[in-house]
């Protein structure tokens, strides 16, 4: 299963990714590459506006810091957050989002 641990105060602060969907085999599960898709696109807008906007890591588990917080970055971020809820309500048994405050 992946699970999707948000960090909130104001807006999203830190947004961690750790685990498989076990949809399917590796290279083959939809709702990993999904997660994946959403994920890389929303990095790189996020870079591409502003290189300094974000920090992330994604060595063993994804890990991304909100640094800024401006307007374009807290849109991006809420963005992912609801392609990542919109695969949840799809795909139960595969991925799990807690939101922390």
């Amino acid at each position: 299963m992946i699970k999707v641990t948000i960090k909130r105060e104001k807006s999203i602060k830190e947004i961690k990714i750790a685990g498989h969907a076990k949809y399917d085999t590796y290279g083959k599960d939809i709702v990993c590459a999904g997660v994946s898709s959403a994920l890389i696109t929303t990095v790189n807008a996020c870079i591409k506006f502003d290189s300094d906007s974000i920090e992330y890591n994604e060595e063993n588990n994804f890990f991304l810091k909100n640094k800024k917080e401006d307007e374009v970055t807290n849109l991006l971020l809420e963005n992912l957050v609801d392609i990542l809820k919109s695969i949840q309500e799809k795909y139960k048994k595969n991925i799990e989002i807690k939101e922390e405050t």
